[in-house]
């Protein structure tokens, strides 16, 4: 290959990056229901990444796994509810991908994970600049 077609391939693989990387942002874009702001997905390794590295900017962090042989799997569609002390629904939404990230006020949470009809439940207290790691995990 002449130097000439080595600079049209290295800037075909920029653009296609940078078109890859946009298009992960696009689908990672949050979302607000009332005093929420989330965002699913992390199916891929560039929207896993992305999630990974957002994570540190929300409270809460849901994971959704199914336990399977030999390995677990990330699993996604997880129908997720989220209700405050008051039992009052702050967010009712369908992950799009096996990560769930949620920015909500400092209080205590209720969180139903719902995955082919079986329900995982989790408490969880929000305080002002934590962060909380909830896995759920169902069989296969």
């Amino acid at each position: 290959m002449n130097k000439r077609t080595l600079f049209a391939l290295s800037v075909l693989m920029s653009a296609n990056l940078a078109f890859a990387a946009d298009a992960t942002q696009s689908r990672l874009q949050p979302t607000t229901s009332g005093v929420a702001t989330y965002v699913s997905g992390g199916i891929g390794q560039d929207e896993s990444t992305a999630i990974q590295q957002a994570a540190k900017d929300y409270s809460l962090t849901l994971e959704f796994v199914i336990k399977a042989a030999p390995k677990d799997e990330f699993t996604s569609d997880v129908q997720v509810k989220v209700s405050d002390a008051k039992h009052n629904s702050v967010l009712d939404t369908v992950s799009k991908g096996p990560f769930l990230l949620a920015q909500l006020p400092a209080g205590r949470y209720h969180i139903d994970a719902i995955k082919n009809g079986q329900t995982k439940a989790h408490d969880v207290t929000i305080k002002p600049g934590s962060h909380q790691h909830i896995m759920f995990e169902w069989s296969e």
